[in-house]
């Protein structure tokens, strides 16, 4: 028994290696960054252990037996339980592989949050957002789009709708996707998903959001001066959960305190990159799914420049970029692949049956 556990532990975390090295990598360099700042209240590890812990650990497993539970009596209503056994030891060894990566994903979380708080202190502040706004504004026919879209969609029922969707729904389909890929996923899927899913943040969040600084429309008047260029639609969020998390963001950036989700930067937008990443994935293995991706994608895109989070231009890139890393890490996984279809198909040992 023993030995199965151990064996299957033992090629979760070889299969896993990569993802692992990357993590440890990112977060080598985040600290060294952090030392030589000499600012630790920029460090937002222990918050994302607090707050991602309890959901990968506790709420999502619940949620995972509870199906199980509700399926049991519709498959065999005088005896619902019956399905409960005491788990094999390869499927514990699967399942602490599976807890080796979600404390890998909570660590890189509080690495990218760190380093995006530290931003502005290295970068002596938001450098380019007069360029990203003028630039969105050309490419948007002379006009700034967000402005436009508020005129569009300004609606507050339709804003509300749109609120909740870009941080609660938006939040469920960055982060619970992974739980489920991490625990039934197969072969070179789960690797390459993991992968692709720490690229994107760190890639567009941290590496680009770096180099080319921006505070987005939200903030363009604290950074720039010109507070009239987007006030017009900012007062239309005003008593909004987005006017609340908005002012959050900008006074912890005022102590320069790290905190769940803190830091500001608008280029490239993260929101979008993530989305296009799972839609894209999505895309492998359902074409409908795939199309439902595409479908959100626009409607993040339109909604972070409509409640000034981003400059249209943050989107556009992001999906360019998270393109050419899908791309990348296809090829990069083409020898060792299978078809995506059967990669996502649970194994029959020790995946979750």
């Amino acid at each position: 028994m023993r030995n199965a556990f151990l064996k299957t532990l033992s090629a979760d975390l070889r299969q896993m290696l990569p993802f692992h090295v990357f993590v440890l990598a990112h977060l080598a360099l985040v600290i060294g960054i952090l030392t030589w700042h000499a600012d630790f209240t920029a460090a937002a590890y222990l918050q994302y252990a607090a707050q991602f812990g309890p959901v990968y650990f506790l709420g999502l497993p619940a949620i995972l037996l509870l199906g199980k539970l509700v399926a049991g009596v519709f498959r065999n209503p005088k005896a619902p339980l019956a399905w409960v056994t005491l788990p094999p030891p390869a499927l514990l060894g699967h399942l602490a592989g599976a807890a080796a990566v979600f404390g890998s994903v909570i660590l890189f979380m509080g690495s990218f949050t760190t380093f995006k708080t530290m931003m502005p202190a290295l970068r002596s502040g938001f450098p380019y957002d007069r360029v990203q706004a003028d630039l969105d504004a050309l490419l948007f026919g002379g006009v700034d789009p967000g402005p436009r879209l508020m005129a569009l969609f300004g609606n507050p029922h339709i804003l509300s709708i749109l609120e909740w969707n870009y941080s609660v729904a938006w939040t469920a389909f960055a982060f619970v996707p992974l739980f489920f890929i991490v625990l039934r996923a197969t072969g070179a899927a789960r690797l390459r998903y993991c992968l692709g899913f720490a690229l994107v943040w760190a890639v567009l969040g941290n590496l680009l959001a770096c180099l080319f600084l921006s505070a987005g429309p939200a903030f363009y008047g604290h950074v720039t001066g010109d507070a009239a260029r987007f006030a017009a639609q900012l007062r239309m969020l005003d008593n909004g959960v987005v006017a609340a998390f908005q002012t959050y963001l900008w006074q912890n950036h005022l102590q320069d305190v790290a905190g769940l989700g803190t830091g500001i930067s608008a280029f490239p937008s993260v929101h979008v990159g993530v989305t296009m990443m799972n839609a894209l994935f999505l895309r492998e293995f359902s074409r409908t799914a795939g199309l439902l991706g595409f479908v959100y994608v626009f409607v993040i895109l339109m909604s972070s420049a409509l409640f000034g989070w981003h400059y249209l231009i943050d989107g556009y890139t992001s999906i360019l970029v998270v393109l050419l890393l899908h791309v990348a890490l296809k090829r990069l996984f083409a020898a060792r692949s299978a078809t995506p279809a059967e990669d996502l198909k649970p194994t029959p040992s020790p995946a979750i049956p």
